[in-house]
């Protein structure tokens, strides 16, 4: 659309040094470094208050960059035709899509007709992925150019401006490289997948998704989205330029985590690849907002950076450690990241600007893609190697192992046939003796049990029909032991092994027997603490009889003036096979001397059960407390 304004031009002071002069019909020019720019930033200013403005800024960069701004921005640019013939010339504008894009030029100086181009969304003259702008410029004659830009993205002047000729020349190479490089990653995409749908190894799945959102990334970024897909739906175009750098980088987490197996190889760092996915996840809420455009892409690019160099650490910690697939993704994933850079400091004019610059982001890619398809088809050729050696090396041993047993098959049924019948002989003969003796003891000990319980009775019967006290006492003393020992019988024939008892039961039987003996003379309260462990029938016939006639002499002698009598019993091991038997109680005290020096039936038996247990015996009175203490070994 060409329109005709009349103004009057003037404003900063241009010098011939600001003039872009075309010399030669064969060559392409940046604009860059002869652009004056000014900043508008409400975006209200008209073209006349605009180009009598004295405020435009000379830049000094290849491509001006004013980053992501809500400013309208205007750039002023004289171009000079020198070259020998009248040629029709073409601006090139690469940005993909602008919000407010309006070009304004005059051929003449003196003259105040501008043409002016509308080249807003939907409105280009050429369906092409940048925007052309037609500049018919004389010989000799300059022209002088006003560009008017506005865009949710980032706000940067990347102008071109060469012969017609020319300019559809360079679009063409353009398209030719780019359409090559999207071919290769096309091919490496279904190369992948068929090999991962041939060999279900996931490491290709998830390098396929990863070059898949690698792909989409380069076509959004390129324009191709744009031009074939979202030309009536710009929306889903700002979408994908925010969106997909951060499915990119996850998938790239993804696949990296699988190919080199971190969580194995470096769990510490692997836990960081976790934080690094849930960032990329968090920010993609800021995708559907463009007033957060800023503040999203600030943050998608320090964790891109972030994630780039992290990768970068984790594939040089593993090389270190000698992981060899490591090595390939070191040396692709360096060379991929140093592409990015220099590419964006070309852009950021932190570095000189270099033809090559123009493709040095699709060079890099290309070399990381098909390094990290090398270092695939040598991990599969590795894991295929182990795979045959180890199968090899099974079918050998497998081989070996039927040998063996073939030659050993016909000894080994005969022995076992033969040992299975001795064994068979000796455990019945086994069984048979273990059911007789079995037997045998416990009819000996229940008939033991019986006679004692008899004999115990005719006593308990006899103390009725005597009237002297000596000869009750004698009775009840007898009545006392041969219960002590009907106790001991009683537990061995209802122990599982018939040979041991368990001493804190058979205590505790003892003291309650003895108690119901004299429960009609006094009232006695007691506490037996012993281990749950058992003792041989040798030893614990004698503990039995021991501490029936501790307790007996301490319910006899004892308690003349209590009325009611407590008895404590401790059994506790003081060493390696190694006990003391402790039997207290609060009556009165005890004569040691005399105790010890007694010729009295009880004293002796007590002195004798001790021997007996190869043991001490030693009394204590302390704060009306008397106790017997006797140490002992004991084989369990």
């Amino acid at each position: 659309m060409f329109l005709l304004l009349s103004t009057t031009l003037c404003g900063a002071n241009i010098t011939t040094k600001d003039t872009l002069v075309i010399s030669s019909t064969q060559t392409t020019h940046r604009a860059g470094n002869y652009l004056h720019t000014l900043e508008d930033k409400k975006g209200q200013k008209s073209f006349l208050d605009i180009s009598n403005s004295p405020l435009f800024v000379r830049s000094t960069s290849e491509i001006p960059n004013f980053g992501i701004t809500s400013s309208c921005y205007w750039v002023k640019l004289i171009v000079k035709n020198e070259t020998n013939s009248t040629e029709d010339f073409m601006l090139e504008f690469e940005k993909i899509t602008a919000d407010n894009l309006t070009l304004y030029y005059k051929v003449n100086d003196s003259s105040s007709d501008y043409t002016i181009i509308n080249a807003n969304n939907r409105q280009k003259k050429y369906l092409s992925r940048q925007f052309l702008f037609d500049l018919n410029i004389p010989t000799n004659k300059s022209a002088t150019i006003f560009i008017k830009y506005k865009t949710n993205w980032a706000t940067t002047f990347p102008i071109l401006i060469s012969s017609r000729e020319k300019m559809l020349q360079d679009i063409f190479n353009e398209e030719l490289i780019k359409g090559i490089y999207i071919g290769i990653l096309f091919i490496m995409v279904f190369y992948n997948l068929f090999i991962y749908f041939s060999i279900k190894d996931k490491s290709y799945l998830y390098y396929v998704i990863y070059i898949s959102f690698f792909l989409a990334l380069q076509l959004n970024d390129f324009g191709y989205t744009h031009k074939y897909l979202f030309y009536n739906y710009p929306l889903f175009y700002d979408l994908g330029i925010k969106i997909l750098p951060s499915l990119t980088s996850i998938s790239a987490i993804l696949f990296v985590r699988n190919f080199l197996n971190t969580k194995l190889h470096c769990s510490k760092l692997d836990k960081g690849l976790n934080i690094l996915v849930i960032a990329f996840t968090l920010i993609l809420g800021f995708s559907f907002n463009n007033q957060d455009n800023e503040l999203y892409f600030t943050l998608i690019n320090i964790l891109t950076l972030t994630i780039a160099l992290y990768l970068l650490l984790i594939g040089a910690v593993l090389s270190y450690k000698g992981t060899f697939l490591a090595k390939y993704f070191l040396v692709a994933w360096s060379i991929l990241l140093l592409s990015i850079i220099q590419f964006n400091l070309s852009n950021l004019d932190l570095i000189p600007y270099y033809e090559i610059t123009d493709h040095s982001l699709e060079i890099g890619s290309l070399i990381e893609v098909f390094l990290l398809s090398l270092a695939l088809a040598h991990r599969i050729n590795t894991l295929k190697k182990e795979k045959e050696n180890s199968q090899e090396e099974t079918i050998q041993l497998i081989q070996e192992k039927k040998n063996i047993i073939k030659n050993q098959n016909t000894i080994l049924e005969n022995l076992v046939y033969e040992r299975t019948k001795e064994l068979e002989q000796q455990n019945k003969i086994i069984s048979d003796k273990d059911a007789e003796k079995s037997i045998m003891m416990r009819e000996i000990h229940h008939r033991v049990k019986n006679n004692l319980q008899m004999i115990n009775s005719m006593v308990r019967l006899q103390t009725r029909y005597h009237d002297k006290d000596s000869t009750i006492n004698s009775l009840k003393e007898v009545e006392r032991r041969i219960l002590t020992m009907a106790v001991l019988h009683e537990k061995m024939y209802q122990s599982d092994n018939l040979i041991s008892v368990n001493i804190k039961d058979f205590i505790t039987t003892v003291i309650i027997d003895l108690l119901n003996i004299y429960k009609n003379e006094k009232k006695f309260k007691y506490k037996v603490d012993a281990p749950e462990i058992n003792f041989k029938s040798e030893s614990i016939l004698y503990i039995g009889l021991l501490i029936s006639e501790l307790i007996t002499n301490s319910l006899k002698h004892g308690f003349h003036t209590l009325e009611d009598g407590y008895l404590y019993i401790n059994l506790h091991q003081n060493g390696h096979n190694d006990y003391i038997i402790n039997v207290s109680n609060n009556g009165d005290k005890i004569d040691i001397d005399k105790f010890n020096t007694s010729e009295s039936l009880g004293q002796r038996l007590i002195h004798n059960f001790v021997k007996q247990l190869n043991g001490d015996l030693s009394i204590q009175c302390n704060d009306d407390i008397t106790t017997f203490s006797v140490r002992f070994k004991e084989e369990i």
